[in-house]
């Protein structure tokens, strides 16, 4: 928890004296239940169909693969970014390129912590550690910043395409290589992924 509220924290000082601000990136921070209430939504509307066509039930791959990038990949980074996104367009006027950053990195906090608080009860030492410092949500986070701040300032839709994209494939491809249908080495080889978005980001 503590890397994330530090961050936190560092997003928040960004404006100093703006007290407006302040109380937005408070409230986007406590919005970790409404964005998980959005992602089971979304889960639901696109696992309803899927399995009642059955398309994934006689091949495991095909099966692990939706999953990871549709349910979870897909459906996260999208209630990530709508929570987000309110605050980004709420003064357009005043909105700046590192505003954008701020509140889809608080986002993506915000959901993030929820998830800890599972990790820390369900999980190793280990693993809680590595998740703590690497905060894999962040780094997807920043990238999906990055080009929508682009994509408002230039108004060009291909760094909206980026913005999603991009996130979505690192996000899903995390969680693909980390199933236990996989060779333990696929672990080792996302851990390295993830260290190398946490040091680029």
């Amino acid at each position: 928890f503590i890397p994330a509220i530090l961050t936190f924290f560092y997003l928040r000082s960004f404006r100093k004296d703006d007290e407006v601000y302040h109380k937005d990136c408070q409230e986007l921070l406590f919005s970790g239940f409404g964005i998980c209430a959005l992602v089971m939504l979304f889960g639901l509307v696109l696992r309803l169909p899927w399995v009642f066509l059955g398309l994934g039930k006689n091949n495991l791959m095909i099966e692990n693969l939706f999953m990871c990038f549709v349910i979870n990949a897909l459906c996260e980074e999208t209630a990530k970014f709508l929570a987000a996104r309110k605050y980004i367009y709420k003064d357009t006027g005043k909105t700046s390129r590192l505003d954008v950053y701020a509140y889809i990195t608080i986002a993506a906090l915000s959901f993030a912590l929820l998830e800890d608080v599972i990790y820390a009860i369900s999980s190793n030492a280990g693993q809680i550690i590595v998740r703590g410092v690497l905060m894999g949500h962040v780094p997807e986070a920043l990238i999906m910043a990055h080009f929508y701040s682009k994509a408002v300032e230039e108004k060009k839709t291909v760094y909206k395409v980026l913005a999603f994209l991009l996130p979505i494939l690192l996000h899903g491809t995390y969680n693909f290589l980390l199933k236990d249908s996989l060779p333990e080495w696929t672990a080792m080889v996302e851990l390295a992924l993830v260290a190398v978005e946490t040091i680029c980001t």
